[in-house]
This record gives structure tokens, sequence and C-alpha cells, in this order.
């Protein structure tokens, strides 16, 4: 579906003359682009999110004849897909509304599980000994070397 053919649908749908329709798809086309031009995020319930993200510079190759090149850093537009959206490509079912936001209370709560800083905090004197268990189970790393076959070649024998 092209542009064109999106006015029209959109003017079937609402009801409307084609240049109406027109003039509104233009407007939200209009809106998103100057909002994430602004470095706004324009987010559509269940269509999506659009906004900007920045790119670092970086050094890129020329595959053709390998030479290094500068490529600079640059802001570029980025489209996220929502669930609903994803959910009606796939063919599922609608995705439910999400549910209502608890309200927290102005006290905070006292903690429930072990802090895991603290578990993190704790080192013990000593190293283990010997080798992990993922080390035991990694193949031997191969010698540049190839292995000799005691098999002898079939074939032609060589002269010498």
């Amino acid at each position: 579906m092209n542009k064109a053919e999106l006015v029209q649908a959109v003017a079937a749908r609402a009801g409307s003359s084609p240049a109406e329709a027109r003039r509104h798809v233009d407007a939200v086309f209009e809106e998103i682009v100057t909002g994430v031009a602004d470095g706004e995020r324009v987010s559509i319930l269940g269509f999506g999110t659009f906004d900007s993200a920045t790119r670092a510079s970086r050094t890129a190759r020329n595959p053709q004849t390998g030479a290094a090149i500068d490529v600079p850093a640059a802001t570029v537009p980025r489209f996220r897909i929502g669930a609903g959206f994803k959910s009606r490509v796939a063919g599922t079912s609608a995705v439910a509304a999400a549910p209502a936001s608890r309200k927290r209370s102005a006290e905070p709560t006292a903690p429930t599980g072990p802090d895991k800083k603290a578990k993190k905090a704790k080192k013990s004197g000593s190293k283990p000994s010997g080798k992990s268990s993922k080390a035991a189970t990694k193949p031997p790393e191969k010698s540049g070397k190839k292995a000799k076959s005691s098999k002898k070649k079939s074939g032609k024998k060589s002269k010498k």
C-alpha cells in the first residue's frame, strides 16, 4: 500500500472526501516527523513509537579496497513496533489491555529478600583449587600442526 492507497482507504473508512483524508494523513505524518526532529518521542498506543537515536562515530572499511573510512556520528530516526501491531501481524489474538498500575505508598517498604549488593561484596579469602566444571567440559584445543595418520595412502606410488 502506498500513500495514495492509504488516503483512499482512510477516506472510505471515515466517510470523507479523498482531499480531506489526504490533508489528515499529511498532517499526521508532518506531526510525527516534526516531533522526532525536535527530539521528542511520538508514541501511538498499539501501533508503535517513533524517536531518534544517535549513532557514534566509527571507522569502517571499503570492501573493495580495504581502506579505512571515518564514518561521522549521526542522529537517525527509529521506530519500535507496538505489541498490538506485532500480535495483529502474527495472527495472534489481540493483546489485553495493560494492567492498571499500583499506587505506591509514600513510606518505603522493608526489604523482602537478601540484599544483592551484600552478596556481591562477600569474598572468600582463598581461591578455589582445581579447574572449574566448565573447564572440564571444554574440548581440548587443536594445535597448529596436523596429526600424521598411521594409515598408508592408497593410490600412486611416489618415485624417489
